[in-house]
C-alpha cells in the first residue's frame, strides 16, 4: 500500500492529525535538514517488509521529531520507554494492530519489557500465556524508536533496527533550527536570533527546548536578557559555583 493511502485524519494516543496534499512537505515538515534520514525514513513507509529505524543521539538533535512526524502515520502508536510496559504494550498490539508503533527513549525500557519487539520485530508474531491461557497473532509492524545511547539496550533488539547516530548540533545548524522552530510560533527572526545566541553563548545549552521556554515568556529583546539573566543567577551552575566560594 502507498504510504500517501497511509495517511489520513489518523488518531491516536497524543491526538488528531490532518494531511495535506503533499506528503513529504508535511510528514517531516518542521525539520531542518537531514534530507538523507527524511528519504530513508519513505523508503521504509513504502519498503514491503517492515524496516525498522533506531536514532540515537544527544538531547535535542531532532530526533523526536522525527518521531512526532511518524506520528502523523494512519495507525501509529507513541509511547514513551519510560512508561512501556510488556503487558500493556502486548495488549495494545493485539486490540489495535498498529502499523507504526514509535517509541521515544527507548532505552528506558526495561530488559523484560524490551523482549516483546524482537519477535514482533523479526517474524510479526505476538504470542502470550496467561492464566493457562494461550493467544497469537501476526503483525505487519514498522518500529520506529529514539534513544540517547546503546548501552542499555538488548543486542538482538538492537541488530533489528538500521541504527542511525545523530551528532549534537552546531551553532550554525543551532541557530536555523531555533528560527525555524520558533518563527512556527510566531516569534519575529530578530527575537528568535537573539534568543538562540543567549541560550548557546550565556547559558552554554545546546538544547532547543530551553530557546523554546524563554520565547514563550519574552516579548522583547529586553525580556530575553532578563529571562537569561535570571536563569543564570539561580540556574545550577550559579549555585553551585556560591557554594564553591562558601566553602
Amino acid at each position: 500500500m502507498s504510504v500517501e493511502k497511509e495517511m489520513t485524519a489518523g488518531r491516536n494516543d497524543i491526538g488528531n492529525y490532518s494531511t495535506k496534499p503533499n506528503l513529504q512537505n508535511d510528514l517531516f515538515d518542521n525539520i531542518i535538514g537531514y534530507e538523507d534520514i527524511k528519504k530513508l525514513f519513505f523508503l521504509s513507509f513504502e519498503s514491503q517488509r517492515p524496516i525498522h529505524i533506531l536514532l540515537v543521539g544527544p538531547p535535542a538533535s531532532a530526533k523526536t521529531l522525527f518521531m512526532l512526524g511518524c506520528m502523523k502515520l494512519e495507525r501509529s502508536y507513541f509511547t514513551l520507554g519510560t512508561h512501556s510496559t510488556r503487558s500493556g504494550m502486548v495488549d495494545y498490539l493485539f486490540e489495535k494492530r498498529p502499523r507504526f508503533l514509535i517509541v521515544d527513549e527507548i532505552e528506558h525500557m526495561s530488559i523484560r519489557d524490551q523482549t516483546v519487539l524482537l519477535s514482533l520485530m523479526e517474524t510479526g508474531i505476538i504470542a502470550e500465556t496467561k492464566f493457562m491461557k494461550t493467544r497469537n497473532t501476526q503483525l505487519k509492524t514498522w518500529v520506529f524508536a529514539t534513544a540517547n545511547g546503546t548501552n542499555h539496550l538488548l543486542t538482538p533488539l538492537l541488530s533489528r533496527f538500521m541504527v542511525l547516530h545523530f551528532k549534537q548540533y552546531k551553532f550554525e545548524n543551532f541557530l536555523d533550527v531555533s528560527i525555524h522552530m520558533l518563527g512556527r510560533d510566531g516569534i519575529a527572526k530578530d527575537i528568535a536570533n537573539q534568543i538562540a545566541d543567549q541560550v548557546w553563548h550565556k547559558m552554554k545549552s545546546k538544547d532547543i527546548r530551553d530557546c523554546i521556554k524563554i520565547a514563550h515568556l519574552a516579548k522583547t529583546k529586553d525580556d530575553v536578557n532578563f529571562i537569561v539573566e535570571t536563569l543564570l543567577r539561580y540556574g545550577k551552575i550559579s549555585n553551585s559555583t556560591d557554594d564553591k566560594k562558601q566553602s
